[in-house]
C-alpha cells in the first residue's frame, strides 16, 4: 500500500489536530494552524499542476498558516482567520 503525499499530509493534519486537542504543545507552535497549513498544501500540490485563481490565493492561505504555526503576528489580525478567508475565497473564484 503505497501512501500518495496529500494523503500524508493529511494524516499529519490530523494528528497536529489530535496533538492540539489534547493539549500538548511545543514552544510557541500553533498546533492548529500546523494542521491547517498541512490541509491547505494537501489541496494545493494538486493545483499547482493547472495554475488558475485560486492556486495563488491558496498559497496565500498556506503562507498565513504558517506565519501564525510559528507564532508571527501582525497587530491584531488573526492570522489563521486570514488563512480561513482565503481559502474560502478559492471556493469561491473556482
Amino acid at each position: 500500500m503505497s501512501l500518495s503525499i496529500g494523503v500524508l499530509l493529511v494524516i499529519l493534519a490530523l494528528i497536529a489536530f489530535i496533538l492540539a486537542a489534547i493539549g500538548w504543545t511545543y514552544r510557541k507552535t500553533d498546533l492548529i494552524a500546523v494542521g491547517l497549513a498541512l490541509l491547505t498544501l494537501s489541496v494545493l500540490i494538486p493545483r499547482l499542476s493547472h495554475i488558475g485563481l485560486g492556486a495563488p490565493i491558496l498559497l496565500l492561505a498556506f503562507l498565513s498558516f504558517v506565519a501564525a504555526a510559528v507564532g508571527w503576528r501582525y497587530r491584531k489580525i488573526n492570522l489563521i482567520a486570514v488563512g480561513l478567508a482565503l481559502w474560502t475565497l478559492t471556493y469561491i473564484v473556482s
